[in-house]
């Protein structure tokens, strides 16, 4: 774990500075528009998990990416920032998912994606996380990192990793963190899992919740998994439905709260 988030830290440098960039000052009149291909598979958002520590959290996203008809040909996917602000930097992994195995294995460790920061979505990528005129990243999946994880099963995992400050408690106690979800030529992606995680002792997480969020948001609670569960911990939640049950919309957010014994 120590050593994912020192791989994260390393991003800063290079997130950094393609972010301070000057844009051109205009576009040439003639210059050809690319736009980006409809996607060749149907991706869904497999797990979010929020690692929580005194000085940092990192929300993490699983997309899975069915080979589908897939052949050739690189992806530029846009996932949006979420919220509280933006990302002191952002990573992103491609995994091989092999038959039978649920999540990437801990040991495995993936090929990076290129990550452009950009001001808003524009037709040269296809939207998957977010929505359009939102601050986020394009993220460039390389013809040849998509034929490496698809030679060796039909799914692939894109793992993106946002670093953020640690988020500031409510006057319940609670700490919150806002999450894009997925979009797909328009339809909103299936959730799967969502995980808060302590990853120091002091962190200590003894609660959490979760709800889709947005105008036309199903806002009954859903399921999600304290690791490592204290002991001691009360049992506070409610009745709640497992994330691929609730009605999806693509406006929808998901929104997570957690309480801390520190």
């Amino acid at each position: 774990m120590k050593a994912a988030l020192v791989a994260l830290s390393a991003a800063l440098p290079v997130f950094a500075a393609s972010r301070a960039k000057t844009p051109p000052a205009h576009t040439p009149p003639h210059a050809p528009i690319h736009f980006a291909p409809p996607l060749p598979m149907l991706p869904s958002v497999a797990r979010v998990r929020i690692e929580v520590a005194h000085d940092r959290t990192v929300v993490v996203e699983d997309v899975s990416l069915p080979r589908g008809d897939w052949t050739a040909g690189s992806l530029d996917l846009y996932a949006a920032f979420g919220s509280p602000g933006t990302p002191i930097a952002v990573d992103a992994r491609l995994y091989a998912l092999p038959e039978g195995q649920a999540e990437p294995r801990a040991d495995d460790p993936g090929e990076a994606v290129g990550v452009e920061p950009a001001v808003r979505h524009s037709a040269s990528s296809q939207l998957l996380l977010g929505r359009p005129n939102m601050a986020g990243v394009v993220l460039h999946v390389g013809s040849d990192v998509l034929r490496r994880a698809y030679g060796g099963a039909d799914v692939a995992v894109l793992r993106i990793r946002s670093l953020l400050s640690p988020a500031s408690r409510d006057e319940t106690g609670a700490q919150s963190v806002v999450v894009r979800l997925g979009i797909a030529s328009g339809l909103a992606l299936t959730l799967g899992k969502v995980q808060v995680v302590s990853v120091e002792p002091k962190s200590g997480v003894q609660r959490a919740e979760a709800t889709l969020c947005g105008p036309d948001a199903d806002t009954r609670p859903l399921t999600v998994s304290v690791i490592p569960r204290l002991p001691d911990a009360p049992w506070w939640f409610p009745a709640t439905i497992a994330p691929a049950m609730a009605t999806r919309h693509p406006s929808d957010d998901l929104c997570v709260r957690w309480w801390s014994g520190n």
